[in-house]
This record gives C-alpha cells, sequence and structure tokens, in this order.
C-alpha cells in the first residue's frame, strides 16, 4: 500500500469521511490540519459578509452540535459515529499521528515530510499553496481534490459560485498540484447534478463525496501504475476569487443559502 500524507483543514461534516476511505485504502502516515489566515474557520467576518448573521449563526450552531457529537463518539470509543465528526477525531480512531500546522511551506514541515518518505500527499481543502522543495518531496507528487470540473471554477469557493451562477452540473477534480492555484494535470474527474441545490452545505455534500472516490481511484492507479494525465489548461476555464459583500447579497436574493 501507498505510503500517504493527508493534508486538510478542520471539518466536522465531508472531509473526515474522505479521509475515512483513504486510511482504508493506504497506509497514511500522517493527518495534517492547516490552520492558517486563509482556512476557513478563520474567516468568519467574511462569511458574516456573504451570508449574514442568521445562516452563519445556524451554520456556527451545527459547528458546536458536530463538534459535542464528536467528543461524545471519542468517550464511547469512536463506536457511535466512527470518528467522522472532525479531522482530529478520524486520525484518532485509526491511530493515525495527527499535527496542526500554520504553514505548509515552513522549512520545520518539510524536515518532518522528509524525514517520513511518503509515496504520495493528498490535499482534501489544503489552505494555502504548496511551494517547492516540498511539491516535489513525495515520490509520486501532490495530489488535490478541487470541488468543480476544472479547468472551470479554478480559485475560491466553487460552491458559492456554481450556486451564484445557478449551474445544473457541478463536480470535482483530482489533479496534480503546483505552485499556481488549481493548476497540474488532471487526474480523475466526475460530474454530479446539482441543480436542485440550494444551499452550500448540500452542494459540497454533493461534490466532496464525489472528490473523496475519486482520490481513492487516484491513489490505486498510482499504485498500479496506470494513473493517466491530461493537461489541464487555464485559458479553457474561469477564475473566481472570494466573493465581494455585495455578490453575497446577490447571493442570498437569488435564494441561496450557507446552510
Amino acid at each position: 500500500m501507498l505510503k500517504v500524507i493527508v493534508m486538510t483543514q478542520q471539518d466536522r461534516f465531508y472531509i473526515p469521511k474522505n479521509i475515512q476511505k483513504i486510511i482504508d485504502n493506504s497506509n497514511v502516515l500522517e493527518i495534517v490540519n492547516v490552520n492558517c489566515k486563509s482556512s476557513v474557520q478563520n474567516k468568519l467576518k467574511d462569511f458574516v459578509r456573504w451570508f449574514g448573521f442568521f445562516q452563519v449563526g445556524m451554520m456556527g450552531i451545527s459547528t458546536v452540535m458536530r463538534s459535542v457529537i464528536g467528543k461524545i463518539d471519542q468517550i464511547t470509543g469512536y463506536r457511535l459515529y466512527k470518528g467522522l465528526c472532525g479531522v482530529e477525531h478520524v486520525a484518532k480512531r485509526n491511530n493515525v499521528l495527527y499535527r496542526v500546522i500554520n504553514s505548509s511551506n515552513s522549512e520545520s514541515f518539510y524536515k518532518e515530510v522528509y524525514e517520513l518518505q511518503p509515496d504520495v500527499i493528498v490535499s482534501f481543502s489544503a489552505p494555502q499553496v504548496i511551494e517547492e522543495p516540498l511539491l516535489s518531496c513525495p515520490k509520486y507528487g501532490i495530489l488535490n481534490v478541487h470541488g468543480s470540473l476544472l479547468p472551470d471554477y479554478r480559485g475560491c469557493m466553487p460552491s458559492f459560485w456554481y450556486l451564484f451562477n445557478e449551474e445544473e452540473y457541478g463536480g470535482a477534480t483530482v489533479h496534480y498540484m503546483s505552485e499556481k492555484i488549481d493548476d497540474g494535470d488532471i487526474v480523475a474527474q466526475d460530474k454530479v447534478y446539482i441543480g436542485n441545490c440550494k444551499s452550500m452545505l448540500k452542494l459540497m455534500k454533493c461534490t466532496k463525496g464525489v472528490g473523496g472516490e475519486l482520490m481513492v481511484k487516484a491513489i490505486k492507479a498510482l499504485e498500479t501504475n496506470t494513473l493517466e494525465r491530461r493537461p489541464n489548461i487555464a485559458t479553457k476555464g474561469r477564475y473566481f476569487t472570494w466573493p465581494t459583500a455585495e455578490q453575497g447579497r446577490a447571493f442570498r436574493s437569488k435564494g441561496k443559502r450557507l446552510i
């Protein structure tokens, strides 16, 4: 089985399930929570600007409830929710090393990865652009899941922009990481119907579920030397930044929600 390091950020809804899939299909050496300025958990003020106090409050209540459930799950030896209520819990349940770092590109983190000698690093919503020498450290490089059909909807919060533009189909893409955002060859991609999604949380449930399955397929293909690559041509798609407050109001006026 391939030796894997998982890089992500805190999530109490969907990412832990995807990490469990990776654990079930590889030898996960450690799970790294990148807690930096651009992590979702540190963008509370922005979320209020985009979605309003009520929606952010509802999201906060749901997150706190999942956090409490995660603690109860831990007390019961993860027999209730299988460690799926937080990144730290899925690590503990599977006896995998768990660490929180502030920078993916620090010299200290690179040295630790170098010592572990992973075959591949897997990124689930890791919030920083990864640079050299870390990019070239794993034997097979770094694979990232992006919640869109690349090269379209590159950039920030594709779930927001899919809903904003009232798209009927979205998807997920597994691609090699480079020093450019959502760049690097595409190795797996799948489309999913999102026309019935009115909230970002529901849309992410669809696209992140697809992304987890695609990453498992990519890892298995790496292991059997059957992974196929195709160009990720930026000029054939659009790039989106973080929304403005005005775009957040327009989002809500369309009847779209965070939760």
